[in-house]
């Protein structure tokens, strides 16, 4: 049996025993955790130095970006405000020239070797010395200028002014002063990547070679050219060392405008000693708690032993947590504010029972519902707050937003969160403060409006006002017209207006404003200035704002100035108008009567060929329809003469009734696709032939019907009535009435109608579209023709337009055997066969494409091959080699136009009786008699047609062979 001492020792190896066991245990969870420790350590090290370089090796890139933008930027800047005369005039102006060149170099001495300033008749260097002198060479030739160090060369020219300033540029100095704004710390590489070949910067051993691993360099390079900033990993040697070493390598692309080459900075540093260099220590560490581990082991009886008086020390500990937590309650309570925690999820885990005093609400139904509470519209802003800060590690974020109190009122509130992460950077949660600011939200947003209605004040008024320091540099603007300025003013903004403004007004301003500084009173001067509107006089005045600010008011007063003057500018100006007016509507008949030309024609030689019934009916519609638009097109053209009261009409016997329905099948496709019940009625004594002006006739009903139509809703009516009544034996008054159930017009708006230009919807969202001038052409013609137009209309109920016309009735019995006759004027021509009829050697002198091959088209309908001449030039060379029966002249042409080509021709040519007819789009009656006093024998307008080129072709053939006979 185990007596007393036995069984104390057995406790006691049992207990040795254990703790051995229980070392060796702690030994190797110790170890592990090392180990792992260590690699999370490394982890954590080498991914801080890779997030560093990154951000440094973008922030230098950008900055090298942005030094070498900004010296650019001065350059065009000077090169834009040289003036060729500075060494022709006064010293004042060299002396200020040179005082800019001076600045420009000193803010970028660091880019700049020399800068070379080329005037008309004189050519300035600038540099500065080993020694800092800033010195000025003059040359005789451009040969002479000196090549300056290796570097790339800026040539900016002044093409208006005949200046130009060649800058030698030191890249190594300043990407060596650059990058050394930038320590990357030791084992680093500083590179600079240009087109492919890396060189390197900052480094006190400039003979030691980097060489990276191939891949890398390719890598490196691909990105590079490509624009893409990046990083990775390689190996790399040195040429002091065979030793093979492990980088980080970042790069960034940058460009250095204007220089073509390609750019790119290249950071890296060394990572083969990472962990063990900074952590060598921490391996002595370990050793040496395992060596101690017995001892602690041995002192774990102690350490329970002082458990309890722990404890003991822990309540007191508590009881001052307690306290500092009340405290903060208190402070909490002063503030408004109260502390809640939330975790990796965004679920709120605890808030502060503070939250019953700030916003109303229980604990519990805060913890549960508060997202609700946030103002919808601006939870996306809130969320995206807060995951921007999360996923970029930042340990704190803080915003302002509105919550709603359990009242119902909105809450401005600010919050300011501490957010947690794992080791491994992994989000964990956050623990915020949120604070009632309504007061100062709402004191600031007082100042605020306090502030924009004093803007809007300043910003409605007519002055350009802007503000300067003593200096005269702009500080801040107030303007309503930005274009009464030469430049946007937010780009002037820190400039010298001594450097920006033209004479003679620089010299003004600057008096006025040494006036303002040295006697403190108001200062008025008139200047003038010529903008992108135009000329422009103003008065300004300048005065103090306060001790370190002047304020400079300038008004427009040109209105005033020009009636000043009297109305002879006016009378000019009004003469010029209208010149445009006479050349914007010529130019507006050529471009559009040049495609009506193809189209018309290309339906006329359409017409010629087999159609079936159908076919032919949908031509007719296409014919028609051209027609009219090239009827509108002329009565547009033609609407100056009928203001000035110029236009006369040109009466003409046709089938009234025929003619109607001919214009009513033009609107068939408008009726078909908007389901419009159209309808039209002649009354019982309308007759079927009168003699009227057709045209105009047609123009007043197209017009009219088509803004019925167009106004009509789908499934609407649209009636048309005419009537007649006679006056004086044959004499007639033909009444049109068109009635709709559109959309209506206001009463107030019915007068404006036929206003030309005018339109009751002028904005750019209309729901129609068209030019306003249809019922202002359609009332003058209707008064030329004798009549009157009323329009009766009522919101909601639709629209009426009445109008009448003067006519002659024609008789029946008379007339109707020889209605054929009254749409040709003159006898068609017989197509087929034309050219066996009627041989003719002709040449065609044209240069629109679309033009060319309709005429040829049309030639080869004829039976015609005819030779071609693309322009004026071209022209004149074929009369000098051919004889030709006929020529068809275009008028616009490059090279030489038609009128030129044609008074050439009637000087070389022996064949005086050679016939010219001109082709054009133009229509105006100058035109025409220009044309004819060229040389031309005859003039066709386009669009052109197939039966009036046969006709021509005729009338030719017939005149040379009754020279033949004679």
């Amino acid at each position: 049996m185990m007596n007393k001492e036995e069984f104390e020792y057995g406790k006691r190896k049992g207990l040795y025993q254990w703790f051995v066991f229980f070392g060796i245990i702690v030994a190797v969870l110790i170890s592990f955790l090392a180990v792992s420790f260590f690699q999370a350590l490394r982890d954590s090290q080498l991914n801080s130095i890779q997030q560093s370089l990154n951000k440094q090796v973008e922030i230098a890139g950008k900055d090298i970006q942005k030094s070498f933008d900004l010296m650019y930027e001065d350059m065009l800047f000077f090169v834009n405000n040289l003036e060729p005369w500075t060494y022709e005039r006064t010293s004042n102006e060299e002396l200020a020239f040179e005082k800019r060149a001076r600045r420009i170099f000193n803010n970028h001495r660091d880019v700049l070797d020399t800068i070379v300033v080329v005037f008309p008749n004189h050519i300035v260097s600038f540099h500065f010395d080993d020694r800092n002198n800033f010195l000025k060479v003059f040359y005789e030739e451009k040969e002479q200028i000196p090549t300056g160090k290796d570097g790339e060369v800026l040539d900016l020219k002044n093409e208006s002014k005949g200046v130009s300033i060649i800058a030698t540029t030191n890249l190594d100095r300043f990407f060596n002063d650059q990058l050394s704004n930038f320590y990357l710390g030791s084992k680093n590489g500083k590179f600079i990547w240009k087109d492919g070949v890396l060189k390197r910067y900052n480094f006190e051993n400039s003979d030691t070679k980097i060489d990276y691993e191939d891949h890398v360099l390719n890598n490196l390079s691909a990105d590079l050219n490509l624009g893409l900033k990046g990083d990775l990993l390689g190996g790399f040697s040195a040429s002091d060392s065979q030793e093979r070493f492990q980088a980080s390598i970042h790069y960034y692309p940058f460009q250095l405008v204007p220089f073509e080459k390609k750019f790119g900075i290249v950071f890296t540093q060394d990572i083969s000693t990472i962990g063990f260099d900074v952590y060598v220590n921490y391996f002595y560490l370990l050793f040496g708690l395992l060596v101690v581990l017995v001892t602690v082991l041995l002192v774990l009886f102690k350490l329970i032993r002082n458990v309890q008086s722990s404890n003991i020390a822990l309540e007191k500990s508590s009881e001052k947590i307690k306290e500092l937590f009340r405290r903060q309650t208190l402070l909490l309570q002063e503030s408004k504010g109260f502390v809640y925690f939330q975790n990796a999820n965004g679920k709120m885990t605890a808030v502060g029972e503070e939250v019953v005093n700030v916003l109303g609400y229980s604990q519990e139904d805060f913890m549960s519902n508060f997202k609700n509470y946030h103002n919808p519209d601006q939870r996306e802003y809130i969320n995206s707050t807060l995951e921007s800060a999360i996923a970029e590690r930042n340990q704190n974020v803080s915003l302002e937003f509105d919550m709603k109190h359990k009242n119902g009122n909105w809450v401005r509130v600010k919050i300011f969160e501490k957010l947690l992460y794992d080791e491994k950077g992994n989000f964990n949660g956050n623990v915020g403060i949120c604070t009632d600011i309504q007061y100062k939200f709402e004191s600031e947003q007082k100042l605020v409006k306090s502030e924009n209605r004093l803007r809007a004040v300043l910003n409605s008024l007519p002055d350009l006002i802007f503000i300067y320091n003593n200096d005269g540099v702009f500080l801040d603007y107030y303007v309503k017209d930005e274009s009464l300025l030469l430049t946007p003013p937010e780009s002037i903004m820190g400039l010298n207006f001594k450097d920006i403004m033209p004479e003679p007004m620089r010299t003004d301003l600057i008096q006025a404003f040494e006036r303002t500084i040295a006697t403190n009173k108001i200062q008025q001067i008139e200047f003038e200035f010529m903008l992108p509107i135009g000329k422009r006089i103003f008065e300004a005045r300048v005065f103090k704002l306060d001790e370190e600010k002047i304020v400079s008011m300038a008004r427009d007063i040109t209105t005033q100035k020009l009636y000043e003057k009297g109305l002879q500018e006016a009378k000019n100006a009004a003469e010029s108008a209208n010149r445009a007016k006479s050349e914007f509507l010529a130019n507006m008949s050529h471009e559009i009567r040049t495609p009506m030309n193809g189209l018309l024609g290309i339906v006329e030689l359409l017409e010629n060929t087999k159609l079936n019934q159908k076919q032919r009916e949908y031509l007719n519609v296409i014919k028609d329809s051209g027609k009219s638009l090239s009827n509108i097109i002329n009565d547009i053209l033609d609407y100056s003469k009928i203001e000035s009261g110029m236009m006369n009409l040109n009466l003409s016997k046709f089938h009234f009734k025929l003619e109607m329905q001919r214009i009513f099948k033009i609107f068939s496709g408008i009726v078909e696709k908007k389901k419009i019940q159209f309808t039209y009625k002649f009354g019982p004594l309308v007759p079927s032939l009168v003699q009227l002006d057709k045209e105009k006739v047609a123009q007043v009903v197209l017009n009219i019907l088509g803004n019925a139509m167009k106004f009509t809703p789908q499934g609407g009516k649209v009636h048309v009535e005419i009537s007649v009544e006679s006056v004086l034996e044959e004499n007639i008054i033909l009444y049109f009435s068109i009635k709709d159930n559109g959309s209506g017009i206001p009463p107030e708006d019915i007068g404006m109608l036929t206003e030309p230009f005018v339109q009751l919807d002028g904005s750019n969202t209309r729901e129609y579209e068209g030019t306003g001038l249809g019922l202002a052409i359609s009332k003058k013609l209707v008064e030329l023709m004798g009549g009157e137009l009323q329009i009766k209309s009522k919101p909601g109920e639709g629209s009426e337009f009445i109008f009448s016309v003067f006519g002659t009735s024609i008789s029946e019995k008379e007339d109707f055997g020889q209605f054929g006759n009254f749409e040709i004027n003159e006898e068609e021509i017989e197509l087929v066969n034309l050219a066996e009829r009627c041989p003719l050697k002709i040449l065609l002198v044209e240069d629109n494409n679309t033009n060319l091959t309709f005429m040829m088209m049309l030639m080869e309908q004829l039976g015609y091959e005819v030779e071609i001449a693309r322009n004026g030039l071209e022209a004149i060379a074929a009369v000098k080699s051919n004889v030709y029966d006929l020529i068809l002249m275009d008028i616009q042409m490059p090279k030489m136009n038609g009128l030129e080509a044609t008074r050439k021709i009637r000087q070389l040519s022996m064949d005086k009786d050679l016939k010219i007819i001109g082709l054009s789009a133009n229509a105006f009656k100058e035109d025409i008699d220009e044309a004819l006093t060229s040389g031309m024998n005859s003039y066709l307008t386009k669009p052109v047609s197939i039966h009036d080129i046969a006709r021509v072709f005729a009338e030719r053939f017939k005149e040379l062979e009754s020279k033949k006979e004679v």
